[in-house]
């Protein structure tokens, strides 16, 4: 019996600090028949008030309907449980609750227990942590819009920039011939008229009117590759450095260079002409930085993992120092103003190339020991491992 008591008095004691209201129902009448304090604070009803009274009575069903409907479930599957439930406090003022109905057996006697949480600040929480993941969805919505819109109008901009380019610098070259010949005309015709400071003079117009054909030249390359259509198509990379070779000859003789170039060479996905322009430059740039011996050339690939091709373009020149690399592929960035003859876009040109044709390209060097050009293109499939270089224009 004592033990009993001891039960009945930690219960009510738990009935009574609980933070959770908590009504007892007699499951006979429907009806109210205890509620702890929790309950009389949260519903704004005196104990008295409680007693005698059905659910919808204090505002926790809508209304007689609702509460039989409750009762039918509860007595079917001995609880009930509602995750949303609305309630109108005594003042009027509306909450959501949590509300879990049981039905207990105690001493032969049935009794209900009804444990009501208020939801309601949790429920703001929840609607105001929806509210900003939908801003921030709409924010993120029209921050694309607008990148989109602005990648455009970018798109655009260079667009007309580079046909801008294009034409001043195809326009410009024919004026500029006509001064070269010209002044060619005046050496060749005129040269016994000349005084040697005449004779200078005349050599400087023509050492700068080659100066700057080769750098519209340069430009036109540089932007007819930003333009022209470029279809990826297996390629034989054979083919291309071997043409790219012959278009070198010149520079190779006269630099007095060695080339080795080293088998396999497996085919790529890139463009002929634009994958041979590349190289040509890089050969070209090979030939030149070289200082005081013969120039070195290596030419080899590498196959890598990914199905990737690499592509090494080798020398033994003045090398790059390496704060300097990044910057050597942006136009007209030139590491040696005087000492080498250049117009500052063939690296550029190599870069923007490589680009058009989905590659990559970058270098290992350091000054006075070499670069190690390389360019990295996706490997064509097998069955095309030596495709023909056919009739595409190089």
């Amino acid at each position: 019996m004592g033990e009993l008591i001891a039960s009945e008095v930690r219960y009510r004691r738990l009935f009574e600090a609980a933070r959770d209201g908590i009504l007892i129902v007699d499951p006979l009448t429907r009806r109210i028949v205890d509620a702890n304090p929790f309950m009389e604070e949260f519903l704004g009803y005196t104990h008295g008030e409680f007693i005698g009274k059905e659910l919808f009575e204090i505002g926790l069903l809508k209304d007689e309907a609702a509460s039989q409907a409750a009762f039918r479930e509860l007595q079917a599957n001995g609880y009930v449980r509602y995750e949303n439930l609305p309630l109108q406090t005594k003042d009027g003022r509306s909450a959501e609750v949590e509300f879990v109905s049981n039905l207990y057996q105690e001493d032969k006697q049935q009794i209900i227990q009804c444990n009501i949480r208020d939801i309601s600040a949790r429920r703001t929480r929840e609607n105001a942590r929806r509210e900003t993941a939908l801003d921030l969805a709409r924010h993120a919505q029209l921050l694309e819009e607008s990148v989109s819109r602005r990648t455009a109008e970018l798109r655009l901009s260079n667009t007309q920039l580079e046909t801008f380019v294009y034409s001043i610098a195809h326009d410009l070259r024919a004026p500029l011939r006509t001064m070269q010949g010209f002044a060619q005309l005046l050496v060749q015709e005129h040269m016994a008229n000349l005084n040697q400071q005449g004779r200078d003079y005349t050599n400087y117009i023509n050492t700068a009117a080659q100066t700057m054909d080769h750098l519209l030249g340069d430009l036109l390359d540089f932007s007819r590759i930003n333009q022209q259509e470029i279809p990826l198509v297996p390629v034989a990379l054979e083919a291309v450095v071997q043409s790219a070779l012959v278009a070198c000859e010149t520079e190779i003789r006269d630099g007095r260079a060695r080339i080795d170039s080293v088998a396999p060479w497996p085919a790529v996905i890139g463009h002929a002409p634009t994958l041979r322009q590349v190289l040509v430059n890089l050969i070209g740039n090979a030939v030149k930085f070289v200082k005081g011996k013969p120039p070195q050339i290596r030419i080899r690939t590498e196959e890598r993992p990914g199905g990737i091709i690499r592509l090494w373009v080798e020398d033994n020149g003045i090398g790059i120092p390496v704060e300097s690399q990044e910057r050597i592929f942006q136009v007209f960035k030139r590491l040696h103003t005087t000492a080498y003859p250049g117009t500052g876009i063939g690296l550029a040109i190599v870069q923007k190339g490589v680009e058009r044709m989905g590659g990559r390209v970058g270098l290992v060097s350091t000054k006075d020991e070499g670069s190690r050009f390389w360019i990295e293109l996706p490997k064509a499939p097998s069955s095309t491992s030596r495709p023909p270089y056919g009739d595409q224009t190089i």
